[in-house]
């Protein structure tokens, strides 16, 4: 299991690259991270959001056993900055929020639903990296636990929206 801190280290590695897009084998999660499992993050991000996070599966030539060939290509696993959280994505601090409604809510403690976002773009030849923008509202169960009230409305970078969710930021949610 990768650690928060170990994450939050690549996503500057990531975002810092100079004159051209490399991608990583090493990722900022587990793409294949079981539906069920939590990780180390702040807040639970399944699988369905690896494009989001621009986690996506490559061809990578590898070395090979001395049976065959000395090298094949084969799809690996594979980490970019190309960050494009935006409208209609919601996220929760637990997996147990896809589980039955009426028992996942007293399970929930932060919901994070985004309206609007500009993806992140690496930087090219001499010019910045594009940051983009997430836009996004975080809710908590109210008392009673049958709706969700709202906590705020906030304004990041994907690059900062990033990290908010590996981290979290006492700014927007006193942990």
């Amino acid at each position: 299991m990768k650690s928060r801190n170990d994450s939050l280290s690549l996503l500057q590695k990531l975002i810092r690259q100079k004159s051209r897009e490399k991608r990583y084998t090493e990722c900022l999660k587990d793409p294949e991270r079981a539906h069920e499992d939590k990780d180390e993050w702040f807040m639970y991000v399944p699988s369905c959001f690896n494009d989001c996070l621009d986690i996506a599966k490559t061809d990578r030539v590898v070395k090979t056993d001395d049976s065959g060939p000395k090298k094949k290509t084969k799809k690996v696993w594979t980490q970019g900055s190309r960050f494009s959280f935006h409208r209609g994505c919601t996220l929760y601090d637990t997996p147990k929020a896809y589980h039955r409604w009426g028992d996942a809510i007293n399970e929930i403690r932060y919901c994070v639903s985004i309206y609007r976002g500009e993806n992140a773009e690496p930087a090219a030849r001499d010019n910045d990296r594009k940051s983009g923008t997430v836009e996004f509202t975080v809710l908590s169960p109210s008392k009673r636990a049958a709706s969700f009230e709202e906590i705020g409305t906030f304004k990041l970078t994907q690059d900062e929206f990033i990290g908010f969710l590996i981290d979290g930021n006492p700014q927007i949610i006193s942990i």
